[in-house]
């Protein structure tokens, strides 16, 4: 509607333009100010829409891009629309955050402007919490090479005025300390490279100026683990959940963030620093089942059935439900229909699938079937420091009331998470079941009583270039293909186990081919995975990202959606006008997705080569050696494969895996696993 107003307006001003052009000569300055004035109402209204409701959080962000862009005027112009509406108490913190988030997506506004509007925004936000929402908010909007410049703005330009909150005294240190460890805190979580993040730690470290002695101990630790982890004497993966437990005795020093609920939890020293409950909700004892919740509801009841569902009405689109259907989209449970957040608050929340994958991880954690005080249950033990908690064989209420005496062939743990499955099965949502060797998600209908096991924390982080797509192995994918940060375009092209690209990929210049033949993995010494040495996403990329294996790729053919986009070529090009497939959309089972865009083949002898017109992505697999020919033995590499055209008959063919020889270019999609179970 935004834009056809302006359409409209354009056209009628050129139909009146020697009037238009008359009165500009008379009453310029009057002109201006009135366009002013107007583009800044439109911004007005946009906020006043997300006030009102009327405009999702997608929605509001890029009509108030477009707004920004739009006000007239210098910078100051913009930043004055935008500081009004940080300003306003008659505004929602949802509104404020979607004006941060449009501020920084703006490509008008420049950087300057962007630091002065999150420092503003930051100085009106007198909760800790909402301190740490505009960061966050700010970080994953804006793009990631700016990430650093922006934080580094902020705070040298706030620490020089000093931070105000209305409970505290002017130019107070606790100021300082809420917008420092909310800094680190998504620093750690949102910012995509490391040395960045060194830098955007030490910095805010630093910003604190040593005011308070008891704090000093625990800034001096953060340094001195920021110096290991550079120098390579921890860890990446141990330092950040140091980093991060010492950011915990910060906020308890300073007086940030404390929680005052009642709920005993267990700190299982993971990555994400998630805090699990000791018991399930509505339970007074670990092995207790506690109640039961239908998924959307907040209140346990007797029956559990379709027609007493609150969001179930028969005869409804989207299979009878009114709510979390494919009409409005919503996959997430919202605050209001959270049971946890409703009955516990102060942080608590609904686990998502990647809290319990995390839990489950078998590098961070032990499980084990066991029985406490007579109840069958799985006990889940750190790695790292031996703490665990014990969640029940509760099993699950359906229909009518019955008892939880359940026999062993029943014994199953199901715990509920945030999220609803997609599409034709809107009618469930997805559990996580602890049965035997089975522990991974599980999709249970959404009228069914299931147990909840709170827990609190930030979640397990995803780097802005990669997307969770709810997969059981917690793989992240990247969005993009390396050499690119355009999600339809194929980025570079790498021989498989080289690490740089090049002009030409001849067998000649190939680096793991000598004047004997193959020197590396080969006959000899059997390795048929790319080592991290030799994986050009890793060593590019850095740590947690790599090439994914036959068998990443096959978890994404099995557990997602795959719907191919198609286009025609001109016809002068392919007169038969064939669909081409342009890219394919993978979406997982949390409904977030990523796109896969047509490479036109490989790079090989020199030349940009369209062999058969098929399309090829990397394995980090060397082709099985018994299934080629002996000349091709140990010359060639898995990759995963489509045709670039529908077939004759009309139809489009799936992607399915090929051999392809190892010294061609072909284009890599890295994928990120230091929180995957892999």
């Amino acid at each position: 509607m935004r834009t056809l107003r302006s359409i409209l307006l354009a056209g009628a001003m050129l139909l009146a333009t020697p009037m238009f052009f008359s009165s500009c000569e008379e009453e310029g300055s009057l002109i201006k100010f009135k366009t002013e004035v107007q583009v800044v109402n439109d911004f007005n209204d946009v906020v006043k829409a997300i006030n009102d409701g009327k405009l999702s959080s997608e929605q509001a962000i890029a009509q108030l891009v477009t707004a920004i862009d739009n006000i007239k005027g210098d910078q100051s112009a913009k930043l004055q629309a935008i500081t009004d509406a940080l300003n306003n108490n008659n505004n929602t913190l949802d509104t404020k955050l979607n004006v941060i988030a449009g501020t920084m997506k703006s490509l008008s506004t420049e950087m300057p402007t962007k630091i002065d509007a999150l420092a503003k925004a930051v100085e009106n936000m007198p909760e800790y919490y909402e301190v740490l929402k505009a960061v966050e908010t700010a970080l994953v909007n804006i793009n990631p090479n700016e990430q650093l410049k922006l934080l580094e703005g902020v705070l040298d330009k706030y620490f020089t005025d000093e931070l105000k909150y209305p409970d505290d005294d002017p130019l107070s240190f606790k100021g300082k300390i809420y917008y420092c460890i909310a800094e680190i805190e998504d620093t750690l979580r949102y910012m995509t490279y490391k040395d960045d993040k060194f830098r955007a730690i030490r910095k805010a470290i630093e910003a604190l100026a040593r005011e308070n002695a008891k704090l000093d101990g625990i800034l001096d630790n953060m340094t001195k683990i920021v110096e290991a982890i550079m120098s390579g004497n921890t860890s990446e993966k141990e330092g950040w959940a140091e980093i991060a437990r010492q950011l915990a005795l910060l906020k308890a020093a300073a007086g940030i963030g404390g929680s005052t609920d009642k709920v005993e939890y267990v700190d299982l020293g993971l990555p994400s620093g998630n805090l699990w409950a000791t018991c399930n909700l509505g339970a007074s004892s670990p092995e207790a089942y506690g109640d039961y919740y239908a998924w959307g509801e907040v209140e346990p009841k007797k029956e559990y059935t379709y027609p007493n569902h609150k969001w179930y009405k028969e005869g409804a689109p989207s299979l009878g439900f009114t709510k979390y259907n494919n009409e409005d989209g919503k996959l997430t449970l919202e605050d209001e229909d959270d049971a946890v957040i409703q009955k516990l608050g102060n942080g608590w929340r609904t686990p998502t699938l990647a809290d319990f994958r995390e839990l489950t991880n078998q590098k961070l954690t032990t499980i084990k079937k066991t029985t406490l005080n007579g109840v069958v249950g799985y006990q889940i033990t750190s790695k790292r420091n031996k703490k665990s908690i014990f969640i029940p064989c509760a099993g699950f209420k359906q229909d009518k009331p019955q008892t939880r005496e359940i026999s062993s062939s029943e014994e199953v743990a199901i715990c509920m998470t945030n999220l609803r499955c997609i599409d034709y099965k809107v009618f469930n949502a997805w559990s996580f079941a602890f049965q035997n060797d089975r522990i991974g998600r599980y999709g249970k209908r959404r009228p069914d009583g299931i147990s909840i096991r709170p827990v609190k924390g930030p979640g397990v982080p995803v780097p802005n270039n990669c997307v969770d797509l709810g997969l059981d192995s917690g793989l992240l994918w990247a969005k993009c293909n390396m050499g690119t940060t355009d999600p339809t375009k194929p980025g570079d092209y790498y021989a498989w186990g080289e690490l740089s690209t090049k002009k030409e990929y001849y067998s000649d210049n190939y680096k793991h081919f000598g004047k004997h033949g193959v020197i590396k993995y080969n006959e000899k010494d059997g390795k048929e995975v790319l080592e991290l040495e030799d994986d050009a996403a890793r060593v590019n990329l850095g740590v947690g990202y790599r090439i994914p294996t036959q068998k990443d790729w096959e978890e994404l053919l099995e557990d997602c959606k795959w719907e191919a986009v198609t286009t025609t070529l001109p016809e002068i090009v392919d007169p038969s006008q064939k669909k081409v497939i342009a890219r394919w959309k993978v979406t997982g089972p949390n409904g977030n997705s990523i796109v896969l865009p047509t490479t036109s083949g490989f790079r090989a002898d020199g030349w940009f080569v369209q062999r058969d017109y098929n399309i090829y992505y990397t394995t980090a697999n060397l082709y099985p050696a018994e299934q080629l020919s002996d000349k091709d033995k140990y010359q060639k590499a898995v990759a995963l494969t489509w045709p670039m055209f529908e077939t004759s008959s009309g139809s489009i063919e799936e992607p399915s895996f090929a051999s392809i020889y190892r010294d061609f270019g072909i284009v890599v999609r890295p994928v990120f696993d230091l929180y995957s179970s892999k």
